[in-house]
C-alpha cells in the first residue's frame, strides 16, 4: 500500500513538472519587446486576435537609437566631407520612431504551448539625424547642432512566434522587414533657421546622400506578451 501511494505521488509530481501551458488565444495581447531595428530598439504592441476567424489586428510603436544616421562619404552643406569632419571632432546621433497597424493571421499549431502568426501592414516613421559641431576643430566650434528630419510612410511584414510560460504570459520573438518610401528632408540649425527640401528640388540629392533616412530595414526582437 505504501509503495502504491509513493508511486502515485511520484507520477503526480512528474506530470506537474512536465506540464506545458496552453495559451489563451482569444483575448487581447499586450507586448513589450526589445532588440534591433536600425539600432538598439524597444517598443510595445497591442494585438487583438480572432477578429474574424484566424484574422486579427495589431498596433505597434517602437523607438530606436540610430548610431549611423549620417553617411561618412557624403558632404555636409557649408562644411565638407562628413567622415573628415568626424575625425576632427564632429559627432552624430539619430533616432527613429515608428508606429504600425497590421493585419495578422494566426497559424495552426500542433505543438502544445507554441503559437505563431504572420503580420503585414502600414508604417509611419519619424527619423532624426543630428550633426553635432560643438567639439569640431581644435578649439571647438560655435556651429552647434544641425538636425535633419524625415517623415515617411511605408509597408512592413513579419512573423511572431510565442511560447507560453503561463496560460496568460508568453515569451515572444519577432522577425520582420519594413520598407519606407523616400520623403522630403527638413533641416534645423538650432538657431531658428529651418528649411525643407523635397524630391526634385535643388539640394535634395545632396541631403539625401548625407542623411541615412530609412529605406529597407530588418528587425529582430524578443519580449513578453500578456493576455487579458
Amino acid at each position: 500500500m505504501k509503495k502504491m501511494i509513493a508511486l502515485t505521488m511520484f507520477a503526480g509530481l512528474a506530470s506537474a513538472g512536465a506540464q506545458t501551458f496552453t495559451p489563451n488565444l482569444s483575448n487581447v495581447e499586450f507586448g513589450l519587446r526589445g532588440g534591433y531595428e536600425m539600432g538598439l530598439s524597444g517598443g510595445v504592441t497591442v494585438h487583438v486576435r480572432n477578429v474574424s476567424g484566424p484574422l486579427g489586428v495589431r498596433f505597434s510603436a517602437d523607438y530606436s537609437n540610430v548610431s549611423d544616421s549620417l553617411n561618412d562619404s557624403a558632404n555636409v552643406p557649408l562644411f565638407g566631407n562628413w567622415g573628415t569632419l568626424k575625425s576632427q571632432g564632429a559627432a552624430e546621433s539619430g533616432s527613429s520612431t515608428t508606429v504600425g497597424v497590421d493585419l495578422t493571421y494566426t497559424l495552426p499549431s500542433t505543438v502544445a504551448g507554441v503559437d505563431a502568426y504572420l503580420y503585414g501592414g502600414g508604417r509611419y516613421n519619424n527619423f532624426n539625424a543630428v550633426a553635432d559641431f560643438t567639439n569640431y576643430g581644435a578649439a571647438g566650434s560655435n556651429a552647434g547642432k544641425t538636425t535633419y528630419s524625415t517623415n515617411q510612410f511605408g509597408l512592413g511584414a513579419g512573423v511572431v512566434g510565442q511560447y507560453a510560460l503561463t496560460p496568460n504570459l508568453s515569451l515572444a520573438g519577432d522577425l520582420g522587414v519594413d520598407y519606407y518610401f523616400p520623403s522630403g528632408i527638413s533641416t534645423n540649425d538650432g538657431n531658428g533657421n529651418t528649411d525643407t527640401f523635397n524630391q526634385g528640388e535643388t539640394g535634395y540629392d545632396d541631403l539625401n546622400a548625407l542623411v541615412n533616412q530609412p529605406t529597407t530595414n530588418f528587425k529582430a526582437k524578443i519580449g513578453i506578451v500578456y493576455r487579458f
